[in-house]
């Protein structure tokens, strides 16, 4: 492990010295950022791998509606952080990296800090049935890093699509108001490719498959300074991980 640990080390420190201009512009301009080829390309199979082994033996089928995001739903199939963990030679070393923090810190100009609440660290999910969908909703924290292996063609869902800076209010979310009134956002991140966007405040959804295909991801949460210290509370995901474990 010690010699994997290096290659992404180096790998992103790569990025933080060739690549961090060009995303800190993209990130000020639209709150959402692509670092492309996230991975060497040996780390990015051997996670797909460990991934669609995962997902074939333990994944767990979501048909949900969620109340704290303004009754959108959520239909897909998810591994959690514990089930990662522990069936991943790689994916704890990448969120403890600090040069992955320092690739951030770079990008958003502000100091970046590992998530506070562990099941938030690093989840997954598959979207891999029409109508499959992740329904409009923002993150307890700041930032959401999303790290894509398979990806349907832009026309036919599976892209990101998000209204930036309007901060959610957990009493009154009035998605359908903030959709219409939009601009919505589309971003149809490449296979291989980790899009860092301010999650927090911005409206943000996968947009539904129109036929049976993939979108495979892992969402990695980091935390900004606000979030050390305010109360940060959790039902969306305890919602969505408390449901039935049905395939």
């Amino acid at each position: 492990m010690a010699d994997m640990d290096d290659l992404i080390d180096r790998h992103l420190r790569w990025q933080l010295e060739h690549a961090s201009s060009a995303l800190r512009k993209s990130y000020e301009e639209s709150d959402y950022a692509e670092i492309t080829d996230f991975m060497p390309d040996c780390v990015h199979r051997l996670v797909l791998d460990e991934l669609e082994s995962m997902f074939l033996s333990q994944a767990k089928r979501r048909d949900l509606i969620i109340r704290q995001s303004g009754n959108t739903p959520r239909k897909f199939s998810n591994l959690d952080r514990d089930t990662l963990r522990a069936g991943s030679r790689v994916l704890p070393s990448i969120f403890r990296s600090d040069a992955l923090i320092s690739l951030l810190e770079q990008i958003v100009g502000s100091p970046v800090h590992r998530v506070p609440y562990v099941p938030e660290e690093y989840i997954a999910a598959r979207l891999h049935k029409a109508g499959d969908v992740h329904g409009w909703h923002w993150d307890d924290y700041t930032w959401a890093l999303v790290w894509i292996f398979k990806m349907p063609d832009a026309e036919n869902g599976g892209s990101v699509e998000y209204i930036k800076r309007v901060p959610w209010n957990r009493d009154d979310p009035r998605v359908g108001e903030l959709v219409e009134a939009g601009p919505v956002i589309r971003r149809h991140p490449k296979v291989g490719s980790a899009y860092l966007l301010k999650a927090d405040t911005a409206l943000h959804r996968v947009a539904p498959l129109t036929y049976d295909a993939e979108r495979m991801m892992i969402c990695f949460t980091f935390a900004g300074e606000d979030d050390l210290t305010r109360e940060v509370t959790h039902e969306s995901m305890e919602a969505l991980f408390s449901a039935s474990d049905a395939r």
